[in-house]
């Protein structure tokens, strides 16, 4: 049995008043728990973090909602079906505002056709906005699509140009 969380009472009540940093900062403590009923609470946390605006809340519900629907898709691919849809519209909400690791993650949708069409260009072009943003694993998998010409075509200097900015961000 899990030791139970311990929740500061100023934290709780900030989160309660609809404080969004506060409750995106319990929804990550709850995530910690190996219970799955503090999981659940973690969920619920992000949620209402993510409707109040909260971008971290958003990628974070939209990136736990895709390895959801991942866990679930050879088993269940109707139920993996509805999770994709939640991931995406949560990551698509991130990315509004711009937040390069949603960015990135709403690529891979587009790469694979997760919920929507599949479309290779898309996914690159997203994968270099991402990049640009300073995504650090959006600049490495440039490299490997400039190199292989994964969507693209071969291009070995782009491929150098983000392994320099890849290595410089880390």
């Amino acid at each position: 049995m899990s030791k139970p969380l311990s929740i500061p009472a100023e934290l709780l009540n900030r989160a309660a008043m609809g404080n969004s940093n506060a409750q995106f900062e319990l929804a990550e403590i709850y995530m910690q728990s190996e219970d799955e009923q503090d999981n659940q609470l973690a969920e619920e946390w992000a949620l209402k973090a993510a409707q109040l605006g909260h971008v971290e809340a958003m990628y974070w519900l939209g990136e736990g909602y895709h390895a959801y629907a991942k866990d679930l898709l050879e088993d269940d691919p109707d139920e993996a079906k509805v999770w994709f849809e939640h991931a995406h519209r949560w990551l698509e909400q991130a990315v509004k505002h711009r937040h390069p690791a949603a960015i990135l993650e709403l690529s891979n949708f587009y790469r694979r056709g997760d919920v929507v069409e599949k479309d290779v260009a898309k996914s690159v072009e997203m994968v270099i906005q991402a990049a640009e943003l300073g995504e650090v694993q959006a600049m490495r998998d440039l490299v490997c699509i400039y190199e292989h010409g994964l969507g693209v075509d071969i291009d070995e200097a782009k491929a150098d140009f983000w392994a320099e900015k890849a290595k410089a961000g880390e």
